[in-house]
């Protein structure tokens, strides 16, 4: 009997036919949540962080739906702390939310990044993801200056 079950955007042609759970471990994972002295809690480096990788790789691929502002803001239905998540996760593009094709449940960490002035990571606009600007120590927390990227800029 067979118990692995494979998620369809899982890069199969890097890590097989079954989704390989310690190649992805070995190969994807740098970071984790932790609490944070910047602000709530934060992303945190477990092991070195090579300059110039994306230490927050998703196994799974997808790419953002949108849906309009005021779908969401102007419809008395969806109760106002639901209405502050999606401005908190969703990042806003000319009048559309960007937002996963998945429950705000199931969230990456790189949402959890915290900003600063002088941020140790940076977004490629173009993909959507982060790199590191220089190499990142264990413990470290990842920073981001949310003023580079997206069009409200945080």
């Amino acid at each position: 009997m067979n118990n692995v079950n494979v998620d369809p955007g899982f890069p199969v042609q890097e890590y097989g036919m079954a989704f390989n759970f310690k190649k992805c471990l070995m190969d994807c994972v740098f970071t984790r949540i932790q609490p944070s002295p910047i602000h709530g809690v934060g992303v945190f480096a477990i092991r070195p962080i090579p300059k110039g990788i994306d230490p927050m790789i998703e196994c799974r691929t997808f790419e953002f739906e949108q849906v309009r502002v005021e779908v969401i803001r102007d419809d008395p239905t969806v109760p106002a702390e639901l209405k502050k998540l999606v401005v908190d996760m969703c990042p806003e593009n000319d009048g559309f939310y960007d937002i996963p094709p998945f429950s705000l449940n199931e969230i990456g960490v790189s949402y959890y990044l915290n900003h600063s002035g002088t941020p140790n990571m940076e977004c490629d606009e173009e993909s959507g993801n982060f790199f590191a600007l220089r190499d990142i120590a264990i413990g470290e927390e990842l920073t981001v200056d949310y003023g580079t990227y997206g069009k409200e800029n945080l």
